[in-house]
């Protein structure tokens, strides 16, 4: 579980509240790489300085933007920087990029810190409190956006903790909605009982289906669009109300809505290519609704 900070005023005046987002589900490949990446470039085109944090072990959106030595190198840790190394701080870790945000690359050590969180004291706040506060703190960065691995580990926990917020990509399909399902109650639930946590939008992500029939991508857009507890988090994109959803199955709506981020060409290769889409394609119609998840991460939510 998610330790919580001490102090019933713990929430009151942080410099991160607000302005950091996780962009997170327990179920790796639903394209949260994609769109924290995309996420991070829409903030900037906003006029805002903008950190993107790559906490997946893995590493796949460090070697997408092409610091694999980075990300090789063993002196690059994170873990000096939140594990009290008095020899590093936040900006040894921080790198340029060309598309108008700075980055933390991942790197081969982040097994190693996630380990080394589960012998720490308050083991889920030190990227808080040693990494992002400082920075906020500062005025360094308006936002940070945090793709935060999609495995429930201490880097993640951090991650979620350090946000207080969260964007959950999900794709169409039972195992994908199994895994959101296991973030709400293994991950905010748990860290609600502590401490104020908001999702920020559930974002139906990869569809491709006619939603006129039943397939994974009208199951997907029914069951986050007639939910109590999860409809006012769908972006306006995906939303479709239930007395829509009756009239498409009633044949009274045409042109049927296409809901949801697409399965789009321009978006898939520019993220195979490394970079934002909006400097793959400026025409591409993903922009629109990444400029929406962006506007979200202002306002700290859902607007209708």
């Amino acid at each position: 579980m998610v330790q919580a900070e001490s102090g019933q005023g713990a929430q009151q005046d942080d410099p991160v509240a607000g302005r950091a987002v996780s962009v997170n589900i327990l179920k790796g490949g639903v394209g949260k790489s994609a769109i924290s990446m995309n996420l991070a470039d829409r903030l900037a085109a906003r006029g805002h300085s903008v950190l993107y944090m790559d906490l997946d072990p893995n590493g796949h959106v460090t070697y997408g933007l092409g610091f694999d030595e980075v990300y090789q190198d063993r002196d690059h840790d994170l873990g000096d920087v939140i594990l009290d190394n008095p020899s590093k701080d936040p900006e040894d870790v921080i790198y340029d990029t060309e598309w108008g945000f700075d980055f933390v690359p991942a790197s081969v050590r982040l097994e190693e810190l996630d380990t080394g969180l589960k012998s720490t004291s308050y083991s889920s706040q030190r990227l808080h409190s040693k990494f992002l506060k400082p920075l906020m703190a500062d005025n360094r960065y308006d936002y940070c956006v945090m793709d935060g691995g999609g495995e429930r580990s201490k880097i993640a926990d951090n991650a979620f903790y350090a946000a207080k917020q969260t964007i959950i990509p999900i794709e169409p399909g039972a195992e994908c909605l199994s895994g959101f399902k296991r973030t709400w109650q293994r991950i905010i639930q748990p860290l609600r009982e502590y401490q104020p946590f908001e999702i920020l939008a559930i974002v139906p992500n990869k569809l491709s289906q006619r939603i006129d029939h039943q397939n994974s991508d009208r199951e997907l857009i029914e069951y986050l669009n007639t939910s109590t507890q999860f409809a006012e988090n769908v972006p306006n994109f995906a939303r479709v109300t239930p007395e829509q959803l009756e009239q498409i199955d009633a044949g009274e709506v045409r042109p049927l809505p296409k809901p949801g981020i697409r399965k789009d060409s321009d978006f898939s290769k520019a993220y195979q290519e490394g970079m934002p889409v909006a400097h793959y394609n400026e025409e591409s119609s993903t922009i629109e609704h990444l400029d929406e998840l962006a506007a979200i991460v202002e306002n700290g939510g859902v607007s209708r």
